[in-house]
């Protein structure tokens, strides 16, 4: 299916056969709910609940019970929706909006660039890896403290490299839109709380989806380890693991993020490889349990891949 793979934020003129094609590619990516409300991803996918088709048959058990508000299981390759429940629900993100920041700034940015931190990274709240005062650094340093440590401080200097915390969000959002992740409104770079900020699991998984065609990042968040430089008020080289402990875990595991807020509470979005198959999974607002829940997605996941109907697809 063709696509419009980015919004132009430099203000160049877009042809009208642009717009058309656009609206086009809008209304054959939607489909009716229950309520008649139109539904990116189109199937069932509109519904509220577990979705998902009979397996009777199949020799497929039914998609695990979960407390998680929100959880999508799909073919990463087709596209494919599996399973989902409340896919379009719009919840806080928590950190798992890094991977919007990265889809968004990482082909902006030269990795090679170096960049002086100040006190806007020290002072950031949250998860740091450690960002210092009058320091320097690669971008590729701060990518990696981004997606394997999770820091909110190399957020934040991704952010101001690229014009500060209030432009960087549009252009998250115009990011977004153009993938049609249209649950999401970005407010920050790093998903800390913050009043109005939500995504879904649905557009979670648009969003790791076109990430991925990016090749740093498809390397940064396959990467078990990295050595962190200059790190904290001690100045020392600091070894960060990836927060994503299915890495370790899980064989297969090639990414992406996990996440936790007070609100948002656990949210992940994973992918795994077996067989030749590719699975994506995300889920949001998960009290505790984090792990055990993305393994058995997964599995679940594995399992059902070309033997149910699916209900949905990523547009």
């Amino acid at each position: 299916m063709a696509r419009i793979t980015s919004v132009n934020m430099r203000g160049t003129r877009r042809t009208t056969l642009v717009v058309a094609l656009a609206s086009a590619m809008f209304l054959s990516a939607m489909a009716g709910s229950a309520d008649g409300k139109q539904v990116i991803g189109g199937g069932r996918l509109g519904e509220s609940g577990v979705i998902v088709n009979s397996v009777e048959g199949d020799g497929v058990s039914a998609p695990p019970s979960t407390p998680a508000l929100s959880y999508l299981i799909a073919d990463f390759e087709t596209g494919e929706v599996l399973a989902a429940k409340n896919p379009h629900k719009k919840l806080p993100p928590a950190s798992t909006l890094k991977t919007l920041t990265a889809l968004t700034l990482m082909s902006r940015i030269n990795m090679d660039k170096r960049y002086k931190a100040s006190w806007r990274e020290a002072s950031t709240i949250g998860n740091k890896v450690g960002m210092w005062k009058n320091r320097t650094y690669t971008v590729r340093d701060i990518w990696y403290g981004l997606m394997l440590g999770s820091g909110n401080d190399a957020g934040v200097a991704l952010a101001t490299m690229s014009g500060g915390i209030k432009k960087t969000s549009a252009l998250m959002l115009a990011k977004a839109r153009s993938i049609q992740a249209y649950d999401t409104i970005p407010k920050s770079p790093h998903g800390l709380d913050t009043p109005g900020q939500v995504s879904s699991a649905y557009d979670l998984a648009l969003i790791a989806r076109a990430a991925m065609k990016e090749k740093n990042f498809r390397k940064i968040v396959a990467t078990k380890t990295y050595v962190f430089p200059k790190s904290g008020p001690r100045n020392v080289d600091r070894k960060i693991r990836n927060l994503n402990k299915l890495i370790f875990t899980y064989p297969g595991v090639i990414g992406v993020k996990t996440g936790y807020t007070t609100k948002g509470r656990n949210t992940y979005i994973g992918i795994a490889e077996r067989d030749g198959r590719t699975i994506i999974i995300t889920f949001m607002h998960l009290r505790y349990g984090r792990d055990a829940l993305a393994k058995k997605l997964f599995d679940w996941g594995f399992e059902a891949v070309g033997k149910v109907e699916t209900v949905g697809e990523l547009v």
